[in-house]
């Protein structure tokens, strides 16, 4: 294009300044190069413009052919003055939205680890049960192996449930690890259905020591969906723990919980989590997602603003409601739903 050019206003008659195309380079030049290319790119335009001048105008001077050459100079240069601006403000944007992705990141990072030490009763619990069983199937073990006439078959048995309980607690263990771990997001293809039991697994002496009674209901057939394991388990956990803080004031043995998935009507998967508590008042529920804004005395209101920006990154959107009326819950729901994984 740029010899085209060249060639146009050196070697045709035309009385118009063909050297302003020359901005038509320049603009593409910056969809190519950096900062040092675009300005290559201006410098070889303006030679041009001037080499083309003084081959055709050496010998007779033309002021309207100067005034030409000086109209595609300026072209030129603004345009390339614009480029460079254009340039520098696309990447400090970029810059600023790395820069936010990353505080996100760590953010998320923090909730996770203070929300872990919430957890720490109930993930000792977890731990504690697997770790009892070896011991005991151990001991066990060997009773079988010392008889004076060994129960081999028994002792396999023992042998094969200390395996399970190791298994479990190399599990949880991992769960934990992953929780706590700060790394990039690494979407993956999930079964939203395992990634709500993994989270509920986490919970459950949570639940025991709150007294509330969870209903896990998981529809079959879920299209898989496209995401951060750890974040969307970060999600369902939070999700539960509020509900479970919500019915704390409640009356004993009446709180509630529970955990639904469905297919949605656009063929994603939508996950709602539904209590028993007082609901959700009519002043706050438009600020529900807001930073900082929290119900509880104590809370900081970091919890569903981030659950948002989890749910917003993977392509989903999650909103404040009320329970279903066969459900026999009055208090609120949180329902987030996910795209469903698609291969193109």
């Amino acid at each position: 294009m740029t010899l085209l050019i060249f060639a146009v206003d050196t070697f045709t008659p035309l009385d118009m300044a063909v050297a302003v195309m020359y901005v038509v380079v320049v603009l593409l030049s910056a969809s190519v190069w950096q900062r040092r290319g675009v300005l290559l790119v201006t410098g070889i335009c303006l030679a041009l413009t001037v080499g083309s001048y003084l081959l055709t105008h050496t010998v007779v001077f033309s002021g309207a052919a100067a005034g030409r050459m000086m109209v595609g100079l300026l072209a030129i240069g603004i345009t390339a003055f614009l480029t460079l601006r254009g340039q520098s403000a696309t990447n400090a944007l970029l810059a600023r939205e790395d820069a936010l992705h990353s505080a996100q990141v760590q953010l998320a990072h923090a909730t996770r680890v203070t929300m872990l030490g919430e957890l720490a009763a109930s993930i000792a619990h977890e731990v504690n049960q697997p770790l009892a069983a070896i011991s005991t199937n151990g001991e066990a073990c060997l009773r079988w192996m010392n008889r004076p006439q060994p129960d081999l078959d028994e002792a396999r048995a023992t042998v094969a449930s200390i395996l399970e309980a190791s298994a479990r607690a190399t599990g949880v263990i991992k769960r934990i690890r992953a929780l706590a771990r700060r790394s990039d997001p690494q979407h993956a293809v999930l079964d939203l259905n395992a990634v709500a039991e993994e989270s509920v697994d986490l919970l459950r002496r949570e639940l025991d020591t709150h007294r509330v009674a969870l209903t896990l209901d998981l529809a079959p057939g879920l299209p898989p969906v496209c995401g951060d394991r750890v974040q969307l388990q970060q999600v369902i956990i939070n999700l539960l723990m509020n509900a479970t803080q919500a019915m704390a004031a409640g009356t004993p043995g009446r709180a509630l919980l529970a955990l639904h998935t469905r297919l949605a009507d656009d063929g994603g998967a939508h996950l709602s989590v539904s209590d028993s508590g007082p609901g959700i008042a009519a002043d706050a529920a438009p600020r529900l997602f807001e930073a900082f804004y929290s119900t509880k005395e104590d809370g900081m209101g970091m919890g569903l603003p981030i659950c948002r920006s989890i749910i917003e990154t993977h392509g989903g959107r999650i909103w404040a409601g009320q329970p279903a009326p066969d459900s026999g819950l009055p208090g609120a729901t949180i329902t987030f739903s996910l795209p469903a994984y698609e291969p193109d």
